[in-house]
């Protein structure tokens, strides 16, 4: 019977701490990931895509890489930083296509809203972008 007890008390320990791991690893609410992208861009034409954001530790911690940024390809990573809530974009990993520009993180929506501009191979003066996540 204490065995069973035992066993009933250890079950329940690991089972709480089991769940409680996970919730810290399903948060959305991290920069990182996956985002959907919903882009209004030349002529008021509008498309729906996704990028990734990551860490880009060669600068500093406040800085970032999203990839497919105007939906360009998942090998092209544009450079972002952020201090408070805007984005400002530093740089591509392309010299042949420029983007520059700003983004806003909404904290309380986790949304970020973009403006910016592709020029090189691509010319798009204003494109307009809202990430969110999936």
């Amino acid at each position: 019977m204490r065995k069973a007890v035992q066993f009933g008390v250890i079950f329940v320990i690991f089972s709480f701490l089991l769940g409680s791991s996970c919730d810290s690893f399903e948060s959305s609410n991290t920069i990182t990931g996956v985002w959907r992208n919903r882009e209004t861009y030349s002529n008021n034409r509008y498309r729906t895509y996704n990028v990734s954001v990551e860490r880009y530790n060669l600068i500093d911690t406040s800085t970032y890489v999203i990839f497919n940024m105007y939906n360009i390809g998942m090998d092209f990573e544009t450079i972002v930083q952020l201090k408070d809530s805007t984005f400002t974009i530093i740089g591509t990993s392309n010299p042949m296509t420029s983007i520059s520009g700003k983004g806003t993180l909404h904290r309380h929506s986790f949304t970020i809203d973009w403006e910016y501009s592709v020029s090189g191979d691509t010319y798009d003066p204003a494109v307009f972008a809202h990430f969110e996540k999936p």
